[in-house]
């Protein structure tokens, strides 16, 4: 009977909840950013700490390319060119070495010939910043055999642009292949001073470039497998959101700063409402000087000015989450507590309650047993409405740049683009995005706690 009154009184509750439109308008919101927050590593490839210099500093969103201005600006490119996309312009053979990586590639170089694979870049933009092209490969070839390797690009009035050569005595075990435009050997091989950007000189012509690898031996063939080559572009457009002042994404930091918030916020109001229960039952139904002395504890921390001593206080002890998270929960636990309180008063003059004393039940065992589920539900709304003011404190602590730097949250992307210049240069893609985001995940725990309060809360049914 009991499990059937359980199901009956949940279905109810269900019912209600979502007849009511801003409960339901709370839900939705928070279902999309909890979605976001677990699917963040399939919503954006890029790590939201790790990955920089993906795009020029500020880059737009890639889809500002269509606004007024913005139609010349050069796109990032991130992509790896494997097996399939070379073409063989000369050369023995050429073949999937899957058995060494998946679309890992070899050619066979022909003694006294050159061996060339061809990518086709048909560039229409103005100059790009900075490129790097990263790879590995390795030469299996016998002890006479000499082998040069090279990495050329081809502009499109056919000029040649040696980015990398190097000369090989036999075979060589798999090694690293970096080439980035802000190297100064390559500055050098291409004629460039130190001061000059080789991206610009290279890239100074649209139209039809061609990416080479070219390869020749002497004395017997060689074999040169390589893994597929990733080519980095760092253009004015980039991603969903652009990038910020190092070139990150901005995107990924808006999807993972989901995940930290939730957490932060859930994490902190369950510390809060379990401190603030424990103590609003005990001053309720043990009265006297425990109530006494708790009820003046809360009392003081309300007159607190909560955000200056967080400040002082995350300061002091250093720029972690959880030391965030601890701090921001041991200021927030005075409103559950006053609440539980007044509704322990209440529940003590029950009958139910007045019988558990009678047959010789503890303190302790009246308190847990009959106290704490009567004041469960108005425990729940509690934690949903302590939710979004946790969220809005770590935000204003990480805009103050007293946040974990380690870690991406929202008010670190605010903080970010309030000292390196967003707000002066009017990025807003890089404004705007955290600040709806913080607005929006307050907004829907503040519909649902409001709702579970008008609900749950004993006071609300009496009036009605």
């Amino acid at each position: 009977m009991k499990k059937r009154g359980f199901w009956v009184n949940a279905t109810k509750f269900c019912r209600e909840f979502i007849s009511k439109p801003q409960g339901r308008l709370g839900l939705i919101i928070l279902g999309l950013f909890i979605f976001v927050a677990v699917a963040a590593p399939i919503l954006t490839p890029y790590d939201p700490i790790d990955d920089l210099y993906l795009a020029e500093g500020m880059a737009k969103p890639a889809w500002a390319k269509v606004l007024p201005g913005n139609s010349k600006l050069p796109v990032t490119v991130h992509t790896r060119l494997g097996f399939n996309e070379w073409q063989v312009a000369s050369g023995e053979d050429l073949h999937n070495a899957e058995e060494i990586k998946e679309n890992a590639f070899a050619i066979k170089t022909t003694p006294g010939e050159f061996s060339k694979l061809v990518h086709d870049v048909n560039y229409k933009t103005d100059p790009p910043g900075n490129f790097h092209f990263e790879t590995r490969y390795s030469i299996d070839a016998s002890e006479e055999t000499t082998t040069v390797l090279a990495f050329v690009i081809v502009d499109p009035n056919g000029k040649e642009w040696r980015l990398w050569e190097k000369k090989i005595f036999g075979s060589l075990k798999p090694q690293d292949l970096l080439i980035d435009s802000r190297q100064l050997d390559l500055k050098t091989r291409l004629g460039l001073t130190i001061f000059d950007e080789a991206s610009k000189v290279i890239f100074a012509k649209k139209g039809q470039y061609k990416v080479l690898l070219r390869a020749y031996s002497e004395g017997e063939p060689a074999i040169i497998t390589m893994e597929p080559v990733a080519v980095n572009i760092q253009g004015k457009l980039h991603g969903v959101l652009g990038a910020d002042h190092m070139g990150g994404d901005l995107w990924s930091q808006l999807i993972y700063g989901a995940r930290i918030s939730l957490i932060i916020g859930i994490v902190a109001a369950l510390i809060a409402v379990f401190i603030g229960t424990a103590i609003g039952i005990a001053s309720g139904y043990i009265g006297g000087f425990v109530d006494e002395f708790f009820m003046r504890l809360a009392d003081v921390m309300l007159s607190i000015p909560t955000m200056p001593v967080l400040i002082i206080l995350s300061s002091l002890i250093g720029k972690n989450i959880w030391n965030v998270v601890i701090l921001i929960a041991l200021f927030s636990w005075t409103s559950t507590a006053r609440i539980v309180r007044s509704q322990t008063l209440t529940l003590k003059e029950r009958a139910f309650v007045e019988a558990a004393r009678a047959s010789g039940a503890s303190k302790t065992y009246t308190m847990l047993v009959h106290i704490l589920p009567n004041v469960i539900p108005l425990v729940f709304a509690a934690l949903v409405l302590l939710i979004p003011g946790a969220i809005l404190y770590e935000a204003t602590l990480s805009f103050l740049g007293l946040g974990d730097p380690t870690t991406p949250t929202w008010g670190r992307m605010l903080h970010n683009a309030r000292s390196f210049g967003a707000f002066t240069m009017r990025a807003w893609w890089w404004i705007l995005p955290p600040g709806l985001a913080i607005t929006l995940l307050s907004l829907s725990f503040v519909f649902i706690g409001n709702t579970l309060d008008e609900i749950l809360n004993p006071r609300n049914k009496e009036r009605a």
